[in-house]
């Protein structure tokens, strides 16, 4: 609005308040109209600045809700593709049993002077096979503790302290002075 008003029309304004309010109340009033167009411009200012504000929160909370959504989605995909990963797992791991166990009976239908004493030696193999194969899981799945002699020699620089600093008692010859008594 005063973007399109001209000269013309603010000399015009000007006149029309001047014969109005009369030279004594025109400044009171152009002061009480400024502080108006003041306080009316920085309400504006402060309300288009909380609406950016709020959009813009608005804005960051859908992101979020979308890249969580995406997380759990991925996550979803992950958990199907293990659970197929055991399913396939499990049914390798019952063919091999099959496939042993009709193994052994062909083994043991073709040799026929098998006894009790082989079939218990088999059986204590096993278990011992079973104990060693137990005991192998775990001690690849235990953390590196106490173990950093498995270290390679980067990881050996990397994670353990630096060796301690011993005095050289040939090189220096301060050290290698005889206490004097006084």
């Amino acid at each position: 609005m005063i973007g399109s008003l001209g000269f013309f029309e603010l000399t015009l304004f000007g006149i029309i308040a001047l014969i109005v309010l009369g030279p004594e109340k025109l400044p009171v009033a152009a002061r009480t109209l400024g502080r108006w167009y003041g306080n009316f411009r920085r309400a504006s200012q402060r309300l288009q600045s909380e609406i950016t504000s709020e959009l813009q929160l608005l804005e960051t909370q859908e992101l979020l809700k979308k890249e969580l959504d995406e997380i759990r989605q991925s996550e979803a995909r992950m958990k199907a593709q293990m659970d197929a990963l055991q399913q396939s797992l499990n049914r390798t791991e019952a063919t091999l049993q099959t496939s042993k166990r009709q193994t052994m009976d062909a083994w043991q239908s073709d040799s026929p002077t098998h006894n009790a004493s082989h079939q218990h030696n088999l059986a204590s193999s096993d278990d011992k096979n079973r104990q060693e194969a137990h005991a192998i899981a775990t001690a690849i799945t235990l953390p590196m503790t106490n173990r950093w002699f498995l270290l390679s020699d980067y990881d050996r620089r990397r994670r353990l302290p630096p060796a301690p600093h011993l005095p050289n008692y040939a090189a220096d010859p301060l050290l290698n002075q005889p206490n004097q008594t006084l």
